[in-house]
């Protein structure tokens, strides 16, 4: 399992919110681009981008359009925002490794061709629902549908987020992981993780391929010269 560090833009800052409330945010005053080179050197391979400008139905920033190109050492993958089959085909000629999104959800048809490893269908989870549109709506499908749906397209890497946990450093949904990676998905883990030792009950879930943390790295809960830490951003945790 790979601990894979996300970053979440706002106005071209680094922002973290708690529950996905925009009213609750936390800037950070390093750059995009230094934290960016900060995970390099401590071993990440994989990066998570959140456009929370375009998430929440703003236009997308593009600060951010060139880090695949600008550091190629990290596979980047890109959410928010990413609303049709234009916008992903675009993100994805700019080099991202692949795309995070409800489209997946909301229209799944729409990703038809797209090669599986390219799409990694976004399931944020209130309860065992599905939210959409900067969780602020309800998908108006049952989320077995929409597994249903995803898998029967070829469509099985999911970023799983349980949004009670979001931000807050109280632990990973683990239930909501389970579940998901149960009915068949590779799933990357969101939500909640306070430090290395939220990685071990993680890596113990049966499709669980990786780990996502945004707070806990950014304010040092897990320390980035740690060589747990670098084993864990290098796969090996």
């Amino acid at each position: 399992m790979q601990l894979i560090p996300s970053m979440d833009l706002m106005q071209g800052r680094l922002v973290r919110l708690r529950h996905g409330d925009r009213k609750q945010a936390t800037f950070y005053d390093f750059t995009p681009e230094n934290w960016v080179e900060q995970l390099i050197e401590a071993g990440a391979r994989r990066v998570h981008l959140v456009d929370l400008d375009g998430a929440f139905g703003g236009p997308r920033q593009g600060a951010f359009t060139t880090f695949p190109i600008r550091f190629p050492q990290v596979r980047f993958q890109l959410g928010g925002g990413l609303r049709d089959r234009a916008a992903i085909d675009e993100v994805l000629a700019l080099g991202f490794d692949a795309v995070v999104g409800t489209l997946a959800v909301e229209q799944p048809g729409a990703l038809r061709g797209l090669p599986g490893d390219r799409v990694v269908a976004a399931l944020d989870l209130k309860g065992q629902s599905i939210v959409t549109r900067g969780w602020q709506s309800s998908s108006a499908c049952a989320s077995t549908d929409v597994f249903e749906a995803l898998l029967t397209l070829g469509f099985d890497r999911a970023l799983v987020t349980d949004v009670s946990r979001d931000g807050t450093l109280e632990g990973p949904g683990l239930e909501a992981t389970a579940w998901v990676a149960r009915e068949g998905f590779r799933v990357q883990a969101s939500g909640g993780v306070k430090d290395l030792s939220d990685l071990v009950p993680l890596s113990e879930l049966p499709g669980v391929v990786g780990a996502i943390s945004g707070k806990a790295l950014m304010e040092g809960f897990i320390p980035l010269g740690d060589p747990r830490t670098r084993a864990a951003l290098e796969g090996g945790a």
